[in-house]
């Protein structure tokens, strides 16, 4: 039964993608849908994202191992980094008419080498480590299913988000979401009442949900799981790639908002979830299945395919945008700007289709190698918390941020990193919560790096190239300034 009912999802899948396939004439069709991707499209493509079935199963693993408010942490963050984002670079990024979130770093400082650099990272950290992390995920889910070893799951996963994705990109990913989402926030929903009513007094353990913790020094591991998310995935390459393909500057933040606040309403739930798997499932050495498992033993089948098939589908809709990501990045900023300006288009979304195909590959051999979602994730967070943070979230509201305070603190961000990783932070002792987290590495690169952005900035002068792209990301855009004029005017 919930085999059937996973191929008649697929279908119905692959049905959106020749969709979307039938409105992709030229590769900026397929990486950002030509700029015209409406606020439902945008705001359920994001949702389903930010709901990635692999992160939720990892966060219900962090529920069970280590608390209520450490499985928050993760959803929680995810949340934050997006109405983060909707007020700091979503609509600064929208109006430069950026193809990719690598994008922003060279239009604003007009430096395509720069953009190409920091589109580098990105397709390093959401193209290779994100993807992983997402492939293993799916490759769960297509385990539980078909009841088939891990790999064989994986290569499976793999080539069915490969197709769809190939066939309609962006578009068709966008279409997938609102049934991907619809149907998972459904079946979130639904599995937190059963366990809620079901669990007899086995959930919201006091000692398990201590929020008087989270202000103390035991509250570090909440805090670096939480802060790694809700700042280090504002540079997310996978959701910028959504926003860009947004109608209007508009549309891109106000669906960042309603998708953050969608997400931090159930952020809860992974907990709850984790708390009631230590008396269901006691003893397990990894709790990241847990929720499959559960649902397949527990529920009807019919209940329980149609909740797996929406999860599989949630999740190849996530890798997905990690593909077209990073295929936007080699594609606009590193071919387009520096191999061949003016491609025929026929030969230009070949060559982004064939693109996609590497950015699977690699990502499933790093699937197969780690097996594990989190430690895959959090190297990707890790990366770009420390790199491309700060020179999203400050130019545009500072004029005076420069080209080459962004190149020093992104190279000395990435050098600290890489060297406070193999040989500890240089903080001696012990100290309370703060100094706790300054001892972890991404934590102290990421000040590091910041400290030298707004160091270099002060001592070098932005160009005029960079002072005019700054004028264009702050002014509203045509249809930001008719919507305001309607508003004053009611």
């Amino acid at each position: 039964m919930i085999i059937s009912i996973f191929i008649i999802f697929m279908i119905a899948i692959y049905y959106l993608g020749f969709k979307g396939y039938k409105r992709v004439n030229s590769a900026e069709d397929l990486i950002v849908a030509n700029w015209d991707l409406p606020l439902p499209l945008v705001t359920w493509s994001l949702t389903a994202a930010l709901l990635a079935a692999p992160f939720y199963l990892g966060a219900i693993d962090s529920g069970y191992f280590l608390g209520g408010w450490e499985a928050f942490a993760t959803m929680g963050g995810l949340g934050t980094c997006m109405i983060i984002g909707a007020f700091t670079w979503v609509k600064p990024l929208r109006r430069l008419k950026g193809w990719t979130i690598g994008d922003y770093y060279g239009l604003r400082f007009a430096d395509k080498k720069l953009g190409a650099f920091a589109g580098t990272i990105t397709i390093i950290a959401f193209g290779f480590f994100n993807a992983g992390a997402l492939t293993v995920g799916g490759a769960l889910i297509i385990e539980t299913i078909f009841n088939i070893p891990l790999w064989a799951a994986a290569i499976i996963f793999v080539i069915l988000t490969l197709v769809y994705c190939i066939m309609g990109g962006l578009w068709s990913l966008a279409y997938a979401d609102i049934l991907n989402g619809i149907i998972s926030v459904i079946g979130i929903i639904a599995v937190t009442v059963v366990i809620a009513v079901t669990s007899d007094g086995t959930i919201f353990n006091p000692e398990w949900w201590d929020p008087n913790k989270l202000f103390q020094k035991a509250g570090a591991e909440f805090w670096s799981l939480f802060l790694v998310l809700a700042i280090g995935d504002i540079a997310a390459a996978d959701l910028g790639q959504r926003v860009c393909g947004a109608k209007s500057p508009k549309v891109a933040s106000k669906s960042m908002v309603i998708a953050g606040i969608v997400v931090l309403l159930i952020a809860w739930t992974p907990g709850m979830i984790g708390e009631a798997f230590r008396t269901i499932f006691p003893g397990v050495d990894n709790a990241e299945p847990l929720l499959l498992t559960y649902t397949v033993t527990y529920w009807h089948p019919i209940f329980a395919g149609l909740f797996l098939t929406a999860m599989a589908g949630m999740a190849m809709s996530t890798l997905a945008a990690c593909y077209m990501a990073a295929v936007g990045v080699f594609t606009k900023n590193i071919y387009l700007d520096f191999i061949d300006s003016k491609p025929k288009q026929d030969r230009f979304l070949l060559i982004s289709r064939i693109a996609i195909v590497v950015c699977g590959l690699v990502a499933l051999v790093l699937s197969i190698a780690f097996e594990e979602i989190l430690s895959l994730a959090y190297l990707a967070w890790d990366i770009i918390l420390v790199t491309l943070i700060w020179p999203l979230v400050i130019p545009p509201f500072w004029k005076g941020v420069t080209g080459k305070a962004v190149w020093w603190s992104i190279g000395v961000g990435l050098i600290v990193y890489l060297a406070t990783t193999m040989f500890g932070v240089p903080l001696p002792g012990e100290g309370g919560l703060i100094w706790t987290l300054l001892q972890v590495p991404g934590f102290f690169s990421f000040l590091i790096s910041g400290i030298v952005m707004f160091a270099v900035s002060f001592v070098t002068t932005p160009s005029e190239a960079a002072l005019e792209a700054h004028k264009v990301e702050t002014t509203p855009s045509n249809d930001e300034n008719i919507s305001l004029t309607h508003e004053q005017n009611a």
